[in-house]
């Protein structure tokens, strides 16, 4: 082989070379892009359930404050006249139900059958039914072991939670403590649960 002739196979063979480096940057080079691209897309996605999640969480807060104002005219509503002893179905428990599901929540409450509105405090009909709209329920619980006699004091606070005070000095003013369990179902499936403690008398 002439010199000549081996100068141009050289130079064919480098050109082939820096032809496949090229090829080879430019296919990292999209795959950086892709992946830049997909990471974006992912971003945006969780970024836009983190919204969904604190506005349902709100909504949900917002729906469970009305359900703490109907319990607390359930609540005075049984202690009117003596009826707290006596239980509503569902709704209102005057012991405490020492039997828990794996949520915490009293094992003896059915709440396919709890009454349930919506945000606006309009009755639904099926509360697992979704328009859009949420959905609450609530059960309350009177912290009481068994059932005291409301005119001995000294009964009431052996068998039931209540609030300190020296100046409890009667059934009705006493600080019974009542659980409020409350449900909210809200669009494509959601659902929140809330808890709280409230102080409320024996019997009115």
């Amino acid at each position: 082989m002439s010199p000549t002739n081996l100068r141009r196979t050289r130079r064919t063979g480098s050109r082939r070379s820096q032809g496949g480096m090229v090829l080879i940057v430019v296919l990292v080079v999209l795959v950086m892009v892709f992946l830049g691209g997909m990471s974006a897309i992912r971003a945006a996605d969780t970024g836009n359930v983190i919204a969904g999640n604190l506005s349902f969480q709100q909504a949900a807060a917002q729906a469970s404050d009305r359900a703490m104002t109907d319990a607390l005219t359930v609540i005075a509503n049984r202690v009117a006249g003596g009826a707290g002893n006596t239980a509503v179905a569902n709704q209102y428990l005057p012991l405490r139900d020492t039997t828990v599901d794996s949520l915490g929540l009293p094992a003896s409450v059915t709440w396919t059958s709890v009454p349930c509105v919506d945000e606006k405090g309009v009755m639904v009909t099926d509360c697992a039914a979704e328009a859009g709209n949420y959905r609450v329920q609530y059960v309350v619980e009177r912290m009481c072991n068994t059932a005291p006699t409301f005119t001995d004091i000294t009964d009431i606070r052996a068998k039931c939670e209540y609030e300190a005070s020296d100046s409890a000095l009667s059934a009705a003013s006493i600080g019974l403590r009542y659980r409020v369990v409350i449900r909210v179902r809200g669009p494509r499936g959601t659902e929140r649960w809330f808890e709280a403690m409230v102080a409320g008398p024996a019997t009115t």
